[in-house]
């Protein structure tokens, strides 16, 4: 797990007995960016999202399929979730890639950060987002 951003945290695939240290841990929500059956062993979305509940942590599934585009609203409603700062979150995929370029990708259209930033904050979490350096461009806003 690796800090990306203020409060975001990403990571790769979550398992079942990782909930509790992450409720001990302070995350308040987390956000599970793998669709479910990517790899015949990972757990499920509705599976991870129970056991999430129990302990008292936001489950939300937005799912993003490797080399695939992007959902219609997987980018707005990743932003809305991570703009609470009094939440703790953890975005994870298989590896945290596919989760920072999501963040990125909002922050970007929404001034946040620039492109330039966001591949640091990427590359100093240790997720090689100036390889995702072309898409992230096509989300500076236009004047």
């Amino acid at each position: 797990m690796r800090q990306l951003h203020n409060n975001i945290y990403v990571a790769g695939q979550i398992l079942p007995q990782d909930i509790d240290t992450l409720k001990a841990d302070g995350f308040t929500t987390i956000i599970n960016n793998r669709p479910d059956q990517e790899e015949a062993a990972q757990p499920n979305a509705a599976q991870m999202s129970e056991l999430a509940q129990v302990a008292g942590i936001e489950y939300v599934h937005l799912p993003m399929a490797n080399g695939q585009p992007l959902g219609e609203n997987v980018v707005s409603d990743f932003r809305n979730l991570v703009l609470d700062p009094e939440q703790k979150i953890l975005a994870h995929c298989r590896s945290g890639m596919r989760s920072s370029v999501i963040w990125a990708l909002g922050a970007i259209a929404a001034g946040e950060v620039s492109v330039d930033e966001a591949v640091a904050k990427g590359v100093a979490a240790g997720i090689p987002l100036q390889n995702a350096r072309a898409l992230l461009e096509s989300a500076v806003p236009q004047a």
